[in-house]
């Protein structure tokens, strides 16, 4: 049987097994396989089952993905009220499904399609935000009614709390040693001592949890020194096993007895302080242990770069002279063979950062220091909050937790909620962050494996992208192994990919697996890539090409892309063309290749208005009518399309005039006389709309 086939039957086996609703399972769906459609079915063959709607709770990452699978159920629902047909097996599983839960909706008289609010499909923070106004206001903080504020704003709030916490220098106590401490630590300067809480504020969700208030008895302070350092340990042991398993042991012979040599020769040469002497005694590779990191670190000094790459140059500064008994030659030899062992290299590098595993009495007193000073900037954050009457996400999912508990001692509302709640889907699960964890575990707390209650997680580790939303892929792939609190979740792959071509799919099998980890590593967020099929639809189809441009020129690059687009477009104009650069300094020369060749295009986030000249120049005219001292933006203005004057105009107009305002000059007959005639007509012609403009706002409202 080919690869093809064996993944065929291999997706076919997961998707049927994913509709099995008395089991639990976590889903890896990659892109194009057809996971919403899945969690649909589920969603249906759930509905189906259940007494109340309210018992289903579907999770899903953004807003927009929210209303599209609510309007998808809808429609499969509405179509199956129609006695439609379908021809594609996938969409008559969904049909039939449909057509059940129409049944369970008469038997019950939900009257689903005129109620789909009863539907409960939401976003994470939707779920936070109704929890948190579960609770009373004194338990809340009222912050589940405040509106939420955007990131940008937020930004200047979390930076005014962290300034707010220095008020306390002047209040005698443990707040005043502990911000004294904190701020010493940074050489006493404010702005990084500022920036440093703001940047902690935005993620408390992850720490508040453990320090709480901050007040910690000494004893406590030493028992949570000693869960930090055995946590440190843990993840040292962990990284060190990884790299063992992958070492090639039969170059370590080699190595190690090369070692020896290198080491007399900078010995002889005056050296006593290099990687080298430090593992002259040694045989094999170390074991996993912390108090061998020095020894990896030495390794990997005198086998990498300090990029990461292996050495290409081998010279006496490593301990092998021009002259010597070819043992120069055996480390070149042994050096072009590690390049088959691209996992060793990649650990052996990554080990060069790993932590120490105990901290120094003076990192310890000020990380004390930090969790008592953390609490009060959170409550100043607080404090500025509810003046604003705004909140961020992370208070919401904060309240959410204290409402819901944990796992092991859930509050009344996730009491009440696990009675109202039988089974939950997740959607995107790669984009969720540790808090979220948290908190499906509190939602399942009172679970068991067998009792009817399922969840059922979805996602694709290869596509995690919410990093900046505290989003932790290592979180997935634990949960793939250890599963949600007390809940097992089987896993399934999905193989099929109903989006790409067959050749695409074939290029991606070929070139993906050496692009990403060979096997997954929690600890380290590595994802390893899972092979798929293409779809039966798409055989036959798709295609790479490779067009090089020699050089470092983005104008080239430019160039050519934009004549690929062109190209693409004249052959297929209905077709959407994505194009992705490495970094944005490449995009400014292709976007204005792109203007010049008359193709329109969208960029978020890339191509800044305000670079755009018929912006440049709307803003050249609000500075004029604001301030009409303002010269700058009145030359501007009369630059502008909407007056037209050229540079020999502007000059002969403002030539000599010191600080007269520009309608002080266009009020001037003699300056104007001086005009060329063109420009005479165009002052004349554009003059009476100034004046209006000026007029109007002295009595109205300036955006008016």
């Amino acid at each position: 049987m080919s690869l093809d086939n064996t993944l065929l039957e291999a997706d076919g086996q997961a998707r049927d097994d994913a509709l099995d609703i008395g089991r639990s399972f976590i889903v890896q769906a990659p892109a194009g396989s057809g996971k919403t459609e899945l969690l649909i079915q589920r969603y249906l063959r759930l509905l189906s089952t259940v007494d109340s709607p309210e018992e289903i709770l579907a999770i899903t990452f953004t807003r927009k993905a929210a209303s599209e699978m609510r309007l998808r159920v809808l429609e499969a629902l509405e179509q199956a009220d129609r006695g439609e047909s379908v021809d594609a097996p996938h969409k008559q599983i969904t049909l039939d499904a449909a057509t059940e839960v129409l049944a369970r909706d008469a038997a019950r008289n939900w009257q689903i399609i005129r109620q789909p609010r009863r539907m409960r499909i939401q976003t994470l923070d939707a779920l936070n935000a109704s929890i948190a106004r579960m609770q009373p206001v004194t338990a809340s903080g009222a912050s589940a009614g405040n509106n939420v504020a955007e990131d940008s704003d937020m930004g200047a709030i979390y930076r005014q709390a962290a300034a707010a916490t220095l008020d306390w220098l002047d209040v005698p106590g443990d707040i005043r040693d502990a911000t004294r401490e904190v701020l010493l630590h940074v050489d006493t300067d404010t702005g990084i001592y500022v920036e440093y809480l703001s940047r902690m504020l935005r993620t408390r969700d992850q720490w508040l949890p453990f320090i709480s208030s901050g007040g910690l008895t000494r004893e406590q302070a030493e028992m949570l020194r000693k869960t930090f350092e055995q946590n440190l340990e843990q993840v040292v042991v962990d990284n060190l096993l990884a790299l063992l398993s992958v070492a090639p042991r039969d170059l370590a012979a080699e190595l190690f007895a090369l070692i020896p040599y290198a080491a007399s020769n900078l010995r002889n040469d005056g050296v006593d302080d290099h990687a080298v002497l430090t593992l002259e005694e040694r045989f094999e590779f170390p074991a996993a242990a912390p108090e061998e990191l020095p020894a990896w670190t030495a390794i990997a000094e005198v086998l990498l770069t300090g990029a990461g790459t292996i050495r290409k140059q081998i010279n006496k500064n490593l301990g092998f002279p021009p002259k010597d008994g070819g043992q120069k030659q055996q480390m070149s030899e042994l050096l072009i063979a590690l390049a088959d062992h691209p996992q060793f290299v990649d650990r052996l590098h990554r080990a060069r950062q790993l932590p120490p595993v105990r901290y120094s009495d003076e990192q310890w007193r000020v990380l004390l220091a930090l969790f008592r000073l953390l609490p009060t900037a959170v409550g100043e954050l607080q404090r500025l909050c509810a003046a604003r009457g705004v909140t961020d996400y992370i208070e919401i999912a904060l309240g959410a937790g204290t409402a819901l508990g944990s796992a092991e001692s859930p509050g009344d509302i996730a009491l009440l909620l696990d009675y109202q709640v039988r089974h939950i889907l997740v959607d995107e699960m790669q984009d969720t962050s540790r808090a979220q964890y948290r908190m499906l575990e509190a939602l399942t707390g009172g679970w068991e494996d067998g009792d009817g209650r399922t969840l059922f997680c979805v996602g694709d580790p290869m596509q995690s992208i919410y990093r900046f939303r505290n989003a932790e892929v290592a979180q997935f792939l634990l949960a793939r192994r250890n599963g949600i609190g007390s809940i097992r979740l089987e896993q399934l792959v999905l193989r099929r990919n109903f989006r790409s071509g067959e050749h695409l799919v074939h290029w991606f099998n070929d070139v993906f697996p050496s692009v990403l980890p060979a096997v997954d590593d929690p600890f380290n967020g590595a994802v390893s890539y899972s092979p798929a099929v293409a779809a039966e639809q798409h055989t036959g189809q798709g295609s790479v090409s490779v067009h090089p441009v020699f050089g470092s020129r983005n104008a080239d690059e430019a160039e050519c892309a934009t004549g690929l687009i062109a190209g693409i477009l004249e052959e297929h104009p209905n077709d959407d063309i994505a194009v992705l650069v490495r970094q944005r300094t490449q995009l400014p020369e292709l976007l204005s290749r792109l203007r010049d060749a008359g193709i329109a295009y969208q960029a978020i986030d890339i191509d800044r208005l305000t670079d755009l000249p018929e912006i440049i120049d709307l803003l050249a005219l609000t500075r004029a009518l604001a301030h009409p001292g303002d010269r700058i933006a009145w030359l501007g203005l009369l630059r502008s399309p909407w007056v037209g004057l050229d540079w020999t105009d502007l000059w002969t107009l403002v030539y000599g005039a010191g600080a007269a305002t520009a309608m002080e000059l266009l009020d001037d007959e003699a300056r104007l006389e001086r005009l060329s005639d063109g420009g005479r007509a165009a002052v004349a012609r554009a003059l009476p709309a100034i004046r209006r403009a000026l007029v109007a706002g002295r009595s109205e409202p300036f955006h008016q």
